[in-house]
């Protein structure tokens, strides 16, 4: 709770001057505080009864200064009765500073921060000189650590315990901690006390007859020590009354306190990660060190810079950040940062002004209006260097030797904080891998983090070098499917047949200008050399032509075009016009490729954003392996049975259903490819592939290759067939099995033709496909025979 008080002058006694103070109204009004219900009056009695006792003590110094005051106070007989009305004081302001220097000497009252007040009362009568001075500000902010509520509670409950110590016999310690903060007007750093109430010289009266209360019902209070109503109901208020005083005293706390907000912040998600995070974490520091200029700086980083990973951290608060790509650069060897690394030490330059051979980062420092600065490594539980921890100062020498030794007691806070930050930023890292790039699917996680589990164990168990069982799943189904573009490569190489044609095209041209401008005789020969080169593509294209010939643009004639370009002013322009119709990043014409290629990506990216949809619903029926390659189209394995499953049951059912989801998926991909001509820049089409294999097979996690294959040698069969079928021609004739709009359903038993022909025949009443069903033979394959299939064509939108 944060309160913004204006502070009034009140003639308070201190010694005869005034002092300021907050009238008692308005402290609860600004603070919102309840009055506590409980009646309580002003008393020096209690006070009293004990210099009584003084008096009559055998120590000559303390019997004879109580007995002065003993004699004072019967010339006012006021003061030994309640006191209700303040005047009272005001009239015996002698006799009551007497009072006062018994309970506060004088050799503290310089440096105490106390006040005296009647019971649960605000309103203090006498406050020391020195809580005089920090009060005397026209506006001061208080920060109480307590709510509204609780703080009333705090002060309810602490009332009734005094009741219960006092009429019931319990020893209830009752202290509520608040905690204070006080940063007076023009000051940039709060200062934090503790208040400590003393009350020994409070008295408490009945006015009427006790409640009588169980053990039970005190307990029971105990155990509710928020509920006020049940306190209230059990200790009435009005059956009693306070007299007497209480001294309430203000502790300094700062250095606790900001070192405990600091512990606490830097236990918070992105405390060292978020700006604003940090800027507090800033402030916390300079309230510890008392310094309100001092400059916090913290990095992720690591030594030796070897260790460092791809990925940055997002730690980078250091003073140089805006300077300094690396701190640890070669260039900023033997700088204040590469030796804290390098020697693992805190190090202190007081007087950044006076340090000899200054690095780049010394003299940055300067620039940056830094002349004193403590530079700390901050380290993992290895030991190892993962960031740097530093503070600075605009003036020289205000860090020095006893700031270091507090510095080095919050070092540890913070390479928790970074370690733990960078832990963060690694998984969230490594989720974004196993999203996008990994083979670990979500539905073999399990095994994965079983294995893992087992290798800790085996580890924990014994020293030596435990590896980790091998993963893999017995007895399940393949599924395979591939929608392939038609004619890819035939398309490719004439897109790239075309661009190096318009590529030497161009090239000719300035040639043939260059071979004008006068006795040039290598232009001529490499105007021949271009003419060559586009003859023998109108003829006839191979990869290796595409090489050489981009060899030879990038080698020879774009370093002569730049030539050429300085050297006649006629063919700058050409020449220009020339390296702007070239691609930025290849450096030749890519126009015909590119409209190909962005063709390809889009079928793919919407082919595979498709099948990932369907996926998706899939595995809420019935977890399963799944994993997709983009190529010159998209293929895809499945996998399905009951060792892939954590939980559940496997049946004949879901295969059936994903082999009948999979041939409605590859129609749908057929009419998804159809729909999109009208935006492709090259016109595109597909053939779909299914591949039937009825016999059940063994995976294997391949850790070389971090991705599932086939294992053993019998199951290696179905890799040949799966990689052979798509170049595969119906027997007897040139035919490619694959035709595009359609899609080719390869099997190897007659029992897999029935099963698919009673799927095909709901796709036709269902308006998938037409009532066409092609029975084909596939001709012979190297090291395969007597393969069949089944062809369909799918209903496309006219």
């Amino acid at each position: 709770m944060e309160t913004n008080m204006t502070i009034q002058e009140q003639p308070l006694r201190d010694e005869g001057r005034k002092a300021p103070f907050i009238k008692e109204e308005d402290v609860y009004k600004e603070i919102g505080v309840e009055r506590v219900p409980f009646s309580t009056v002003l008393s020096f009695e209690p006070l009293i009864c004990i210099l009584e006792e003084k008096a009559r003590s055998e120590d000559a110094a303390e019997s004879a200064l109580a007995g002065m005051v003993m004699e004072k106070l019967k010339e006012t007989p006021a003061l030994r009765r309640p006191i209700t009305d303040n005047s009272v004081l005001n009239q015996h302001k002698a006799v009551v500073d007497l009072l006062m220097m018994m309970v506060i000497p004088g050799a503290l009252r310089r440096t105490h921060l106390a006040k005296v007040s009647a019971p649960f009362d605000m309103n203090s009568i006498y406050c020391t000189p020195s809580l005089g001075e920090l009060m005397k500000a026209r506006k001061v902010k208080y920060v109480i650590n307590n709510s509204n509520d609780i703080l009333y509670c705090a002060m309810v409950v602490n009332a009734c315990s005094l009741i219960l110590n006092h009429f019931y016999g319990q020893n209830i310690n009752v202290d509520p901690p608040i905690t204070l903060s006080i940063q007076p007007e023009g000051h940039s750093l709060e200062r934090h006390y503790k208040t400590q109430l003393d009350i020994q010289y409070v008295d408490i009266k009945k006015r009427r007859p006790l409640k009588p209360l169980s053990k039970e019902q005190i307990n029971g209070l105990l155990s509710n020590i928020y509920d006020i109503d049940l306190w209230l109901q059990h200790i009435p208020p009005e059956n009693f009354e306070f007299q007497g005083f209480v001294i309430g005293t203000l502790i300094d706390i700062t250095e606790e306190e900001a070192l405990s907000r600091l512990k606490y912040s830097l236990l918070e998600r992105d405390a060292v990660v978020n700006p604003e995070k940090v800027k507090k974490l800033e402030h916390l520091v300079r309230t510890n060190f008392g310094l309100p200029e001092l400059r916090l700086g913290v990095t992720a980083i690591d030594y030796p810079v070897e260790n460092s990973l791809a990925h940055k951290y997002k730690i980078r608060f250091d003073f140089l950040s805006k300077r300094h790509e690396c701190l640890l650069s070669p260039e900023n060897r033997n700088s204040i940062y590469e030796k804290a690394c390098r020697y693992k030490e805190v190090l202190l330059i007081e007087d950044l002004e006076e340090a000899s051979q200054k690095t780049p980062i010394e003299k940055d420092l300067l620039e940056e209006g830094i002349r004193s600065i403590i530079v700390a490594p901050l380290f993992n539980k290895d030991e190892q260097v993962i960031g740097l921890l530093e503070i600075g100062s605009p003036h020289p020498y205000e860090l020095h030797s006893f700031i270091e030794l507090k510095f080095k007691e919050i070092t540890g806070l913070f390479s928790m904080a970074v370690e733990r930050s960078r832990e963060e930023i690694d998984n969230q890292v490594e989720a974004i891998l196993r999203e996008q790039y990994t083979a670990v699917h979500p539905s073999v996680e399990w095994k994965f983090i079983e294995t893992s589990y087992n290798l800790l164990e085996k580890r924990e168990q014994g020293p030596g070098n435990a590896t980790a069982d091998p993963i893999v799943f017995h007895d399940v189904y393949p599924l395979y499917g591939q929608a392939d573009i038609v004619g890819s490569s035939v398309q490719r190489n004439d897109a790239i047949q075309a661009d190096l044609t318009e590529n030497l095209n161009r090239v000719s041209r300035i040639l043939k200008s260059g071979a004008e401008l006068g006795r040039f005789p290598l232009l001529k020969q490499y105007l021949m050399h271009a003419k060559r080169d586009i003859q023998g593509l109108q003829k006839e294209f191979n990869s290796n032509d595409e090489s050489r010939i981009v060899e030879w643009l990038h080698s020879e004639i774009h370093p002569l075009f730049h030539q050429l370009r300085n050297t006649y002013p006629s063919l700058a322009g050409p020449v220009s016009s020339y390296f702007e119709n070239l691609d930025p990043e290849l450096g030749i014409v890519y126009r015909k490729r590119k409209a190909y290629e962005d063709s390809v990506a889009l079928i793919n990216n919407t082919i595979a954003g498709y099948l990932e949809e369907q996926e998706k619903a899939a595995q809420k029926a019935l977890p399963h392996y799944f994993e997709k390659y983009k190529t010159d189209g998209v293929e895809y394995d499945l996998y399905v049975g009951q060792s892939l499953l954590q939980r559940g049951q496997f049946s004949m059912a879901h295969l059936r259903n994903l082999r009948l989801g999979q041939l409605i998926d590859m129609c749908e991909v057929a009419r998804i490819v159809h729909n999109m001509q009208s935006r492709l820049p090259v016109p595109l089409t597909t053939a779909q592939l299914i591949f039937v294999y009825s016999n059940p097979l063994s995976i294997r996690f391949r850790m070389d290759e971090k991705q599932f294959d086939v294992d053993g040698a019998y199951n290696v069969r179905y890799e040949i067939l799966k990689k052979r079928i798509d170049k595969a021609l119906i027997e007897g004739t040139a035919e490619r099995l694959t035709q595009a709009g359609k899609v080719a359903i390869v099997y190897l038993q007659e029992k897999e033709r029935q099963e698919y022909l009673e799927y095909i025949d709901y796709l036709i009443d269902e308006g998938y496909v037409t009532g066409e069903v092609e029975d084909l033979r596939i001709g012979k394959l190297q090291g395969v025979q007597g393969l069949q299939a089944l062809r369909i064509t799918v209903q496309l939108p006219g």
